[in-house]
């Protein structure tokens, strides 16, 4: 060990990452805060609510890769870590695909048994998150796992950037018309906007993230997913517990649509 060692030539990479961390925190916090801003704390919580699903499956789903990647990328590097890269790109897009479609087909089910009845109007949200769950994981996969490793921080400083004013830019649009859905909305088209931009910027860099001849089997099962998951819904739909359920979310949407009234008189 010694601690003599040109801290010039690591400082740089240093400020840029840590300027990717802050960039990355605003984009995230960037939708609670202008629905704090531009409408009411009802929406802020329709939109944690729809939201408290998707970030842990999302780190759940990337828990060990990041690290193991950039060892092997410092120890091999080359070939090896692309082939290793594609696998796992691969394996992301075969849970991130069917959970997405999962999510789609059930948010409503999803809302109430993790919140509350009075939060079903956030299944609409929900959804939009679950399908920005794919473009955000293979993003994120990308930028921590392919690009830095691969000493491409700037590359991935400045799409994240990029994201974060786009994001920011459409919720001024899409928050005052659609609320909680409008944000969720924005983050979609952003993490799509992300990954095209890292895909671009980083293409010498990293694996392509899909391969054709696996494509139609993938979308085979999101298919398989979707339909099992809306013969669960019009199953328990109905039952009498279905009824319930059905009676719960009318409830709920009646309030919704008083609570929005009462807090356009207010706004007016």
């Amino acid at each position: 060990m010694t601690w003599r060692f040109s801290w010039q030539k690591h400082l740089l990479p240093i400020l840029v990452l840590f300027a990717n961390s802050l960039v990355n925190l605003l984009y995230v916090s960037a939708d609670v805060a202008q629905l704090g801003v531009m409408t009411s704390d009802y929406y802020v919580g329709l939109y944690l609510v729809a939201s408290k699903v998707t970030a842990p499956l999302k780190q759940l789903l990337g828990a060990v890769i990041v690290p193991r990647l950039a060892c092997l990328y410092g120890q091999k590097g080359g070939e090896f870590f692309q082939k290793l890269a594609q696998q796992i790109a691969d394996l992301l897009v075969t849970l991130a695909l069917p959970a997405a479609c999962a999510l789609f087909a059930l948010g409503e089910e999803v809302v109430i048994l993790t919140a509350d009845l009075d939060f079903a109007p956030a299944a609409g949200a929900m959804k939009l998150l679950g399908l920005a769950l794919v473009f955000s994981l293979l993003g994120w996969f990308y930028m921590a796992a392919v690009l830095v490793p691969a000493r491409q921080e700037k590359v991935a400083l400045l799409a994240i950037s990029i994201t974060s004013v786009v994001n920011i830019c459409l919720n001024f649009l899409l928050i005052p018309a659609f609320k909680e859905a409008g944000a969720a909305l924005a983050t979609l088209l952003a993490d799509l906007v992300n990954l095209s931009g890292l895909l671009l910027f980083g293409e010498k860099v990293g694996p392509p993230l899909a391969q054709r001849e696996k494509l139609a089997s993938r979308l085979l099962g999101c298919l398989y997913v979707t339909g099992s998951c809306w013969n669960l819904s019009v199953e328990v739909d109905g039952s009498k517990k279905g009824e319930i359920f059905v009676k719960n979310r009318q409830k709920a949407l009646v309030k919704r649509h008083r609570l929005q009234y009462n807090v356009d008189i207010r706004l007016n």
